[in-house]
C-alpha cells in the first residue's frame, strides 16, 4: 500500500486505509417520523452536494456563502458517517471528472471531523492537476485556507499537509505552526496513517525544538503524542522518505529509501535525548523514547511477516 487516498474505495476497490462505515438513514423506532426524517435529510444532502460540486474556490468569503451556510445546517443533522458517504460521493465525481477538484475543499474548510478533513487534504492535491510552472498552486491553496479564520479544523489542514510526506510541503506549511492555537494542535497530533515518514518526523521534532525552552506542556505533551502514534499504528517496520512529490497529479508519489525503524530510531536518538534535556520537555521526550524503544521487537516482527 503506497498512498493514503481514499479514491480506490470511492470506486469500489483499493486499500482499506481509512475506513468509512455506512449506515441506514433511518434510526428513528417510528417509521413515519423515521422516514419523514430522512427523507428531509436527503433534500439537505442533495441541496448541499448542489453546492459543493459548484463550490467557487476564488470567492475568498467561504465563511458567509451559500456552501458554508448550508454545510452547517447540515452538521446539525449529520453524523460522521452521513459527511463520510457525502465526502465519497463527491470524491467519486471528482475521480469520473464530473466536477473539479475544487469540491473538495468545502470539507477541508467547513468540517471539523480531523480524519475527513486532512483526507479531503491529501485527495484535493492528488486531484489538483496544476500546470508546470506552477506545481505548488494547490499546495498555496491549502496553506491560504490554514492561515485564513475561516478553517473550522487548522489542525488536520496541517496533518493532512504533514502526511503527504514531502519537505518542500512541509517547508510552506511551517510558516502556518505559529497560528496555531493548542486546541488546533491537538487536532494535529492525533491525526496518523498507517506508516512512519522521515519528513513527518522531522516536522514534529523540529516543532519541539522551535519551542525550547518555556513552551506550553499541553503543547509539549501533544506533539509527543504524535511522534507516539507514529509508532502505535506503524505497519511495516520501516522508515520511508519520499522523493519530491509531482505536483501535476500527485499520484506519482516515489519512495526513495527506506530504512529499518531501529536504525532510523538510532539516528534521531540524539535530537531526542538534547530534547529531554530541556526543561519541561523531560517527562514528555522520555514517554516518546520508551514508545519508539518498545517498538524495534514489533518493527523487525513486521518486516518478517511481510517478508514471508
Amino acid at each position: 500500500m503506497r498512498d493514503q487516498n481514499v479514491n480506490a474505495r470511492a470506486e469500489g476497490h483499493g486499500p482499506n486505509v481509512l475506513q468509512f462505515p455506512t449506515r441506514s438513514a433511518v434510526t428513528q423506532t417510528d417509521s413515519n417520523t423515521g422516514v419523514a426524517a430522512a427523507d428531509g435529510q436527503k433534500e439537505d444532502t442533495t441541496s448541499l452536494y448542489d453546492k459543493i460540486a459548484r463550490f467557487d474556490f476564488t470567492k475568498k468569503e467561504w465563511s458567509a456563502g451559500e456552501t458554508a451556510i448550508l454545510y452547517r445546517q447540515y452538521l446539525v443533522s449529520a453524523d460522521v458517517p452521513d459527511r463520510e458517504n457525502l465526502y465519497l460521493k463527491t470524491l467519486g465525481a471528482v475521480i469520473q471528472g464530473v466536477v473539479s477538484s475544487a469540491s473538495l475543499l468545502p470539507f477541508v474548510i467547513f468540517e471539523p471531523n480531523r480524519k475527513l478533513v486532512s483526507q479531503a487534504v491529501c485527495d484535493f492535491l492528488m486531484h489538483r492537476n496544476c500546470h508546470l510552472d506552477d506545481e505548488f498552486a494547490g499546495v498555496h491553496e491549502v496553506v491560504e485556507i490554514l492561515v485564513s479564520n475561516q478553517a473550522v479544523n487548522k489542525g488536520a489542514i496541517l496533518a493532512g499537509l504533514v502526511a503527504l510526506g514531502d519537505r518542500r510541503v512541509n517547508a510552506v506549511a511551517r510558516a502556518a505552526r505559529h497560528l496555531l492555537t493548542a486546541e488546533d494542535i491537538r487536532s494535529f497530533s492525533r491525526y496518523h496513517i498507517n506508516r512512519i515518514r522521515s519528513s513527518s518526523v522531522e516536522f514534529c521534532l523540529d516543532w519541539l525544538i522551535e519551542l525550547n525552552q518555556g513552551a506550553d506542556r499541553l503543547v509539549v505533551t501533544d506533539l509527543g503524542c504524535a511522534l507516539m502514534l507514529m509508532v502505535f499504528h506503524d505497519e511495516l517496520g520501516l522508515v520511508e522518505d519520499l522523493s519530491e512529490i509531482n505536483y501535476v497529479g500527485f499520484k506519482n508519489t516515489k519512495v526513495l529509501q527506506t530504512k529499518t525503524f531501529e536504525r532510523y530510531f538510532s539516528e534521531i536518538m540524539p535530537t531526542l535525548e538534547y530534547l529531554k534535556n530541556c526543561e519541561g520537555f523531560e517527562t514528555v521526550i522520555q514517554a516518546v523514547i520508551d514508545a519508539w524503544r518498545d517498538h524495534e521487537s514489533k518493527a523487525a516482527k513486521l518486516r518478517a511477516h511481510a517478508e514471508a
